[in-house]
């Protein structure tokens, strides 16, 4: 079940269309579009109430993404902003609203990829001993560990184009 309209929404549209055919080939349906209200398990199968109807089924993944666990620091005591998520601010230098208060990884309003977390720690470390370093994601890589494997990194081909940069692209299977 899906609430967008596609898998991995962000990337170019090839991504989720690869990883959406792998999953129908393994018996797997991808419901887009699709709204969960209520989730019942009776009679040894879970029961989904949806805007499309009910779904049953023997098994039950949840993926709901992750949120920052940013609710008991009093970040707002120490004059550091979050999101609507809780996530923390950050600039390009790892810097919260707050002077001297640095942030990276999962709780910051980066990516949450591994690669990114590592990266920022590194730049928040450097800046905290007056260092200069900015974090640069133009080249960020992500990897998603399904099957099959999904990687990217850099521009998407679409992002390319809008800053106007010709683009030779390949599929390798």
């Amino acid at each position: 079940i899906l609430a967008r309209n596609k898998l991995f929404f962000r990337e170019d549209p090839a991504i989720g269309e690869v990883l959406t055919a792998a999953f129908r080939e393994e018996g797997i349906e991808v419901l887009e579009q699709t709204q969960a209200s209520r989730v019942a398990h009776a009679g040894g199968e879970f029961v989904v109430m949806t805007n499309h109807g009910v779904l049953r089924a023997d098994r039950l993944l949840v993926a709901t993404g992750r949120t920052p666990n940013t609710g008991a620091l009093n970040l707002e005591g120490a004059g550091v902003k979050v999101d609507g998520r809780g996530a923390i601010v950050v600039d390009g230098h790892m810097r919260t609203s707050a002077p001297n208060i640095y942030a990276a990884g999962d709780c910051t309003d980066q990516p949450q990829f591994v690669y990114v977390a590592a990266a920022a720690g590194t730049r928040a470390a450097i800046n905290m001993a007056g260092g200069n370093a900015a974090l640069d994601l133009r080249a960020m890589p992500a990897v998603v560990f399904t099957d099959p494997q999904i990687a990217t990194v850099g521009l998407s081909e679409a992002e390319a184009h809008q800053g106007r940069i010709e683009t030779d692209s390949r599929t390798l299977t």
